[in-house]
């Protein structure tokens, strides 16, 4: 099935500081209200554009996606329709080939010199989309009228809606650990009973540049999905 998406603004204000308090809830049953489809969504398939915005640069891109809990591999074609290069997104690296100028290169997730989508490519597809929680990993719990705030032992701050449980902001406070400082999710939309967002910004982690990523088409868990990239002989891949 297809899941097609608009670009929305956000139904409700998203608060990355307020006037959260202790919370007398309980840990367990506040993560338990958190979408987590961890064994049940495996692969995932689709389409979707970005929108970069850095120092002295902005542009747009598409981008075709697959991805499954290790591995996601991202297609890029400019606003014309050229396809440019595609990365290999892994857990510590990502691999990044040029069509075009015919190149191949391996860089460090956390190293952000060489492609301007570099905060979106940083995570694992599967897991920004679907960003999960584990009580045995949050430290405290806070509150304000309408939201969570889980503060997490690896340094996150996660603000879930009080309703719904839905993830809206995460926060990273020791940049040195993410090449993100933060990520807002919104408008979120339902496909084969996964609730999952269509609009997702993430900010560098030195907060200068940032991307906003507009998913357009999704398909969960399909038969088969691409992750290798098919690099030439001819073409050596250099390691930086």
């Amino acid at each position: 099935m297809l899941f097609l998406l608009s670009a929305c603004n956000s139904t409700s204000e998203l608060t990355m500081e307020g006037d959260f308090r202790p919370s007398k809830e309980s840990i367990e049953e506040v993560v338990a209200m958190v979408p987590n489809y961890a064994g049940e969504l495996e692969t995932m398939t689709g389409k979707g554009r970005a929108l970069v915005s850095e120092p002295g640069n902005s542009d747009r891109v598409t981008i075709d996606f697959a991805t499954n809990e290790t591995r996601s591999l991202l297609t890029i074609q400019n606003r014309i329709g050229i396809e440019g290069g595609q990365m290999l997104v892994e857990q510590d690296s990502i691999l990044i080939y040029n069509r075009l100028d015919k190149e191949a290169q391996k860089i460090s997730i956390y190293d952000g010199r060489l492609t301007s989508l570099n905060e979106l490519t940083s995570i694992n597809m599967l897991d920004l989309i679907n960003f999960k929680v584990d009580a045995e990993n949050v430290n405290r719990l806070q509150e304000n009228s309408s939201t969570f705030r889980l503060l997490l032992r690896n340094g996150l701050r996660v603000v879930v809606d009080r309703k719904n449980g839905r993830v809206q902001t995460v926060e990273q406070t020791i940049p040195q650990n993410s090449p993100y400082s933060r990520i807002f999710y919104e408008s979120y939309g339902e496909l084969n009973g996964f609730v999952l967002p269509r609009k997702i910004t993430i900010f560098s982690a030195d907060e200068r540049s940032r991307v906003v990523f507009l998913v357009r088409s999704l398909e969960t868990n399909p038969d088969r999905i691409n992750l290798e990239i098919d690099i030439p002989d001819n073409i050596k891949i250099q390691r930086l």
